[in-house]
């Protein structure tokens, strides 16, 4: 489960590097820094959901604690792949990063996160749909 895990993140990464290459040369030019901010938002919502829904429903007997694991893995690797690319290989300074995250700028990376966060409880099979009927 965890290669698989590890896996998904991979695909994650790269579609949210197209989605930021997407913003950064057709969004901005076409709908400005605030429209191609709230529109990459968007796109990388659904690509998350997309990406993470089929290896999430496939856990059909996962726990709860290990899709609660599933996403401390893929934020705990989004946020050091942020830092550490953006950092020492895109050279963006610290304070630049941390703008990243400040909501009440408008920026929606936070959100954008809160879903790969949620993706494996969004995605999880309810109990009921592999409970055994009664009598069988």
């Amino acid at each position: 489960m965890w290669k698989r895990a590890l896996g998904v993140w991979l695909l994650l990464a790269l579609a949210m590097i197209a989605n930021g290459v997407a913003r950064l040369y057709l969004l901005v030019p076409l709908l400005g820094e605030r429209g191609a901010e709230l529109a990459s938002a968007a796109t990388g919502i659904a690509l998350i959901l997309a990406i993470t829904r089929p290896f999430i429903r496939s856990l059909r007997f996962a726990t709860a604690r290990e899709h609660g694991e599933i996403a401390l893995l893929w934020v705990g690797l989004t946020v050091a792949f942020e830092f550490g690319f953006g950092h020492y290989v895109a050279g963006a300074s610290w304070s630049a990063l941390l703008a990243n995250y400040d909501l009440l700028a408008g920026r929606m990376w936070p959100i954008v996160l809160a879903f790969v966060a949620a993706s494996p409880f969004l995605w999880r099979p309810h109990r009921r749909e592999h409970a055994v009927p009664q009598g069988a």
